[in-house]
């Protein structure tokens, strides 16, 4: 039997046949094994975007585990900007009463995790905050928070594009499921992918916003948004003019070898640095906050990296 998936965007809901279960655990103590609040076989695993649905399925695929773990993405595709979605009652009903909820927490989905009232069950990247900081996280205990599984880079909540943040939660959500599930093939996978982002090659780069600050960290890839524009864009500031003709006077100039655009919260001001970036000869590489509906983020991280290596 396989389990089902349950996705929902904006209210919607549709049940997706899956080979694929999940199922999550709190950052704090991960030694006792989830327990369902029905009290019947089935875990109930929320995830607040398809992405941390997605590692959650990973963890428990072709494993005993599979067939007792439903799983509900309260948000899928990439129609929508996870970081200002509205979740509707029901979507807040099924997190409260959820045996696992898995969040990339720093304030960006904290629109599912500040409802609820017990957090002990609630998987996390980052601390829970509820909203986000414009400083670092330095990985320690926030009061509103607790621990998260990595230490953030200038507060930025794309955390899911840190591969040790993945596979943390990917052990997480492991020792919660119990023996039945197994996260050693996520981490090797992971492993691998990070040893691809040492390797890129060297080139400079400009971010609309700060997308993929975890995947090039570790590369010899050269970060030329101006210093101005980046906070802005940490703290979802708007930046001001100077910071944008700061940012176009670096693409006339050469000093952008590509342009990360993040589609999915796209401004009249990115969309002018983007029209700047071909104008100019720039390579415009999109990464998104989440993979286009249908796509396992998995595979997505894979073809970004993929991207980035083709810049040589």
């Amino acid at each position: 039997m396989n389990p089902r998936r349950t996705a929902r965007t904006g209210g919607a809901t549709i049940l997706l046949a899956s080979s694929l279960a999940l199922t999550s655990c709190g950052t704090g103590d991960t030694s006792d094994n989830a327990e369902t609040k029905s009290g019947e076989d089935t875990i109930e695993i929320v995830a607040s975007t398809s992405i941390w649905g997605n590692v959650a399925e990973a963890v428990v695929a072709g494993t005993p585990a599979e067939d007792t773990v439903e799983i509900t993405a309260v948000v899928e595709g990439n129609d929508a900007d996870p970081h200002h979605f509205e979740p509707s009652a029901a979507d807040i009903a099924r997190a409260t009463e959820a045996d696992i909820v898995v969040v990339g927490g720093g304030g960006y989905d904290a629109w599912l995790y500040d409802s609820l009232e017990n957090k002990d069950n609630v998987i996390h990247a980052l601390p829970l905050t509820t909203h986000s900081h414009d400083h670092e996280y330095e990985g320690h205990d926030h009061e509103h928070g607790g621990e998260g599984a990595v230490e953030s880079i200038d507060g930025n909540e794309h955390v899911w594009y840190d591969t040790d943040a993945l596979s943390q939660v990917a052990e997480d959500i492991a020792k919660k499921v119990g023996d039945d599930a197994n996260a050693e093939d996520f981490t090797k996978r992971m492993d691998a992918l990070h040893e691809r982002t040492h390797a890129l090659p060297k080139k400079t780069y400009a971010q609309t916003e700060p997308i993929a600050d975890y995947i090039l960290e570790h590369s010899d890839m050269e970060d030329k948004t101006p210093k101005g524009y980046r906070s802005a864009t940490l703290s979802h500031g708007e930046p001001t003019a100077a910071d944008l003709n700061a940012f176009l006077e670096a693409i006339k100039h050469g000093d952008v070898d590509v342009l990360i655009y993040n589609p999915q919260t796209k401004t009249d001001l990115t969309e002018r640095i983007r029209k700047a970036a071909e104008e100019n000869n720039v390579k415009v590489m999109k990464i998104g906050e989440t993979p286009p509906d249908g796509t396992n983020f998995l595979d997505y991280f894979d073809e970004v990296v993929t991207s980035l290596e083709g810049l040589a």
